[in-house]
């Protein structure tokens, strides 16, 4: 983490030059003497640097908000574009984000692969630090709008982020030794951002259930994903944000026409279609390749008519104990490679099969 208020350290610099400039230590000539100058240097620019990089600061406890945006499907856009324009577009994407989080009052934490993690509130807090992290999300998010219109310019391939923000108490200050020292926070806060940010859609900023209280009154909220994970013992609320009020509203536009995340599976099932609300006998063999909480694709050996009405049953497979019977409709079917790649949205949700199927993308999820 490192401070941004360059000018004063180079005010600082330009200080000590002019202290040695007075103590005659820039012309020094002696050769039995040869470090003086380095020394001298290091003497009064050390402290200086370490204040500046935040590199020795004291671990204090603190309350404040950290926000954590990731690149959407950025593995997938490395394979499919040469090395050196993923790079200018990485690139890019990190001084966008660094500017609108530095004009909203946040301190860039760190980079993570293509992943950016902001911290509201230290080192200084300044009372509202949740409700700019969020209009800090929402204002990415615009943007994002604009980069890519950027993009579609040049040519270059569309760039999507899920955003989380969670606010509460951690530890900030400077970790490591004399060798090497960071300056970051730790806490369950970090933890959980962490893992919440794997929910979040492309477009889409999640927040915690703390941040939404300190910023009830100036915010409009969107649906609620209640997740369990794995160490906390009660479900986490995951809230969609819409609009942030202020001086100026903002607005983050949906992106996503799916409800919920998706993930890849490789899960063997049986169809079996329903007729004038009749089970027909015979089972279907298929395997599921795709699911999420309201829908799923999945690779089948023969063509179902479109609104068509199936219940599908996952044998327990890879330590995945029987989840029971899902109703599901077909939405499309695509022939491919000599099988059918359909597409189906459930018709029974709320029920005991239906909330295991929603615990196992979300296990999947934040065990990423």
């Amino acid at each position: 983490m490192q401070h941004r208020d360059r000018d004063q350290l180079f005010a600082h610099i330009e200080q000590v030059v002019r202290d040695l400039e007075g103590e005659a230590l820039l012309r020094l000539t002696d050769p039995e003497q040869p470090d003086a100058l380095r020394q001298a240097l290091a003497r009064r620019l050390n402290p200086l640097l370490d204040a500046f990089l935040l590199e020795a600061q004291p671990q204090v406890e603190a309350h404040a908000t950290v926000l954590v945006a990731d690149i959407r499907g950025f593995t997938a856009l490395m394979a499919s574009q040469p090395i050196a324009v993923m790079i200018w577009v990485l690139n890019r994407w990190f001084t966008l984000m660094t500017e609108i989080i530095e004009r909203f009052g946040g301190v860039v934490d760190k980079f993570i692969g293509d992943a950016v993690m902001a911290i509201f509130g230290v080192p200084e807090a300044r009372g509202d630090d949740a409700l700019r992290a969020l209009a800090c999300a929402a204002e990415m998010q615009q943007a994002m709008w604009v980069l890519n219109q950027e993009h579609e310019a040049r040519g270059l391939p569309k760039l999507f982020a899920g955003i989380a923000v969670n606010t509460g108490a951690l530890v900030a200050g400077s970790f490591g030794d004399a060798a090497h020292s960071e300056y970051t926070v730790i806490g369950d806060v970090v933890n959980l951002v962490s893992r919440m940010e794997s929910f979040a859609l492309r477009g889409q900023v999640l927040m915690s259930a703390s941040t939404r209280a300190e910023t009830a009154d100036a915010i409009e909220v969107g649906t609620v994903n209640e997740v369990r994970f794995k160490g906390i013992a009660q479900p986490v609320q995951l809230y969609e944000l819409r609009a942030v009020y202020g001086p100026q509203r903002i607005v983050v536009q949906p992106v996503e026409v799916r409800r919920s995340p998706r993930i890849r599976v490789s899960l063997d099932a049986t169809f079996r279609q329903i007729e004038k609300k009749r089970i027909r006998p015979g089972q279907i063999p298929g395997l599921i390749n795709n699911l999420g909480y309201y829908g799923l694709r999945a690779d089948l050996p023969l063509g179902l008519p479109d609104a068509s009405d199936v219940v599908i049953n996952l044998a327990p497979q890879q330590g995945l104990s029987s989840i029971g019977d899902v109703y599901a409709r077909v939405v499309r079917t695509v022939p491919r490679d000599g099988r059918f790649r359909t597409s189906l949205e459930l018709t029974s949700v709320e029920t005991q099969a239906h909330q295991r199927l929603k615990e196992l993308v979300d296990e999947s999820l934040w065990r990423r």
